[in-house]
């Protein structure tokens, strides 16, 4: 066996990524407990940032965090299929497509098509999102997948030329990482931002409401 196959082999199945999270993805799933996932983004000498994930049983999603060094406006922002770095941003394919739909915005495109998110003057981006159809457990779990924030807009889908319907328009990858599980005391944390209830937007609890303000 060669040792690109080997390095081949060392790979997750579901997202190629270099640590495979699907054993500990089924422990959490079966736990029926709070998950937070982080993903730090890397591979740009100036864009960076943090981003957490945090979804309860039976609850959307919610998504969090800051991103600095972009140009200001709006930047396409997506999870990618494969958890792959190995060529850097390149690596991680296309927008997480489960359902082989067109790329979209976030209620009917791709469940990996997050919109845009929008710096400032200064080149930072809040990050503030409750995504109904992004799942850290289950099946359809985005941990171990990429996420990418691209140079330019996401169009949604409303372009009118074929690339508009696959990626948006949204234009180069300018920075990416691997999403992965935390377990410290940040988790702890989330148990009382996220309740085991189904969570709604205008039904949010006192310390979630905290959580998407801050």
């Amino acid at each position: 066996m060669r040792a690109t196959d080997l390095i081949k082999d060392s790979k997750c199945p579901r997202t190629r990524a270099s640590e495979c999270s699907c054993s500990k993805v089924k422990t959490v799933t079966e736990a029926l407990d709070t998950v937070i996932a982080q993903c730090e983004l890397e591979h740009s000498d100036t864009v960076k940032g943090t981003i957490l994930f945090i979804q309860a049983p039976g609850s959307p999603t919610l998504i969090k965090g800051t991103i600095t060094g972009l140009e200001p406006g709006d930047h396409g922002f997506h999870i990618h299929e494969f958890g792959d770095m190995s060529k850097g941003c390149e690596s991680m394919g296309g927008h997480y497509n489960p359902d082989g739909v067109e790329h979209g915005n976030e209620d009917t495109g791709h469940v990996g098509d997050l919109g845009n998110i929008t710096a400032n003057t200064e080149g930072v981006a809040s990050v503030k999102k409750i995504a109904e159809r992004i799942d850290l457990l289950g099946d359809r779990s985005i941990i171990g997948r990429g996420l990418v924030v691209h140079a330019d807009t996401d169009d949604l889908g409303l372009g009118k030329d074929a690339e508009s319907k696959k990626t948006g328009n949204a234009g180069d990858r300018l920075a990416c990482g691997v999403i992965v599980l935390r377990s410290d005391k940040i988790a702890e944390q989330a148990k009382d931002w996220a309740t085991g209830e189904r969570i709604k937007v205008e039904n949010l609890s006192d310390k979630l409401k905290e959580f998407i303000k801050k």
